[in-house]
């Protein structure tokens, strides 16, 4: 395992759904050795299922070199190192530090794995067209996310593979709307007893989940930045959403 480092912009752009800004909030870092608990909690542990869809979706492409942003403590790299067909290079990246310590200490020994800090809004580190699949597991609803996708393209190589797993918009709107009343009335009082009154834990999943765009907007969005085959498939009912794009050749 090689572990690099980049420079880290001090302030995040706070243009997303969310309304998330790194430099402001030091949450993830507060609430990063509970992360995994907290996303067993808030999901009702469904997350797994969702991440392992996502992991089995990149596994299809062997061989490649598979970049992750928003890694946080690393369960997708995990998954996509527990299968048969794994990447012959796989980067695992965040912002926070102590997310991405406790991701470099799962995947102790991992051969072919990069650790690196990096912003998913400013890919610096990455050149033009050198990588193969681009994934991010719920990072886009904290981001801006017309540059994260604006980076993903541009670090995609030609035929490239985008994934992004999302908070998404059930296509009922009544039963939206009362999914959405529930989180409202649940994820506070919930919230407050798992992150002992940390309010920014989940309060920005609150925001995000009101705030991210319904599925075919974000699908016009990634068209927009120059991504074609954009696809997407409603997880639980459209809770959540796993979106798919090409870099065309």
């Amino acid at each position: 395992m090689v572990r690099a480092m980049q420079d880290v912009p001090t302030i995040a752009a706070i243009d997303n759904a969310a309304r998330f800004s790194a430099g402001r909030d030091d949450v993830f870092a507060r609430i990063a050795d509970r992360y995994d608990r907290l996303c067993d909690i808030f999901s009702f542990g469904i997350h797994r299922l969702w991440k392992a869809h996502m992991t089995r979706r990149i596994s299809e492409h062997a061989d490649d070199i598979v970049l992750d942003v928003a890694s946080g403590t690393g369960h997708i790299p995990l998954r996509l190192l527990r299968l048969p067909r794994r990447p012959r290079e796989l980067w695992v990246t965040d912002i926070c530090p102590r997310m991405l310590a406790i991701a470099e200490a799962k995947l102790a020994g991992a051969t072919g794995v990069r650790i690196a800090e990096a912003d998913a809004e400013n890919l610096r580190a990455f050149r033009d067209g050198s990588l193969d699949v681009f994934s991010m597991p719920f990072g886009m609803k904290i981001c801006d996310r017309s540059k994260v996708v604006a980076e993903a393209f541009r670090v995609l190589k030609p035929g490239g593979r985008f994934y992004s797993l999302e908070a998404a918009r059930i296509p009922s709107p009544l039963i939206h709307a009362a999914y959405l009343a529930y989180m409202d009335w649940c994820m506070p009082l919930v919230g407050r007893l798992a992150t002992g009154g940390d309010a920014s834990a989940y309060l920005y999943l609150l925001r995000g989940v009101h705030g991210f765009p319904d599925q075919e907007t974000f699908a016009s969005e990634l068209r927009g930045a120059g991504f074609t085959a954009v696809s997407y498939r409603n997880l639980t009912f459209g809770i959540v959403a796993l979106h798919e794009a090409t870099k065309p050749l």
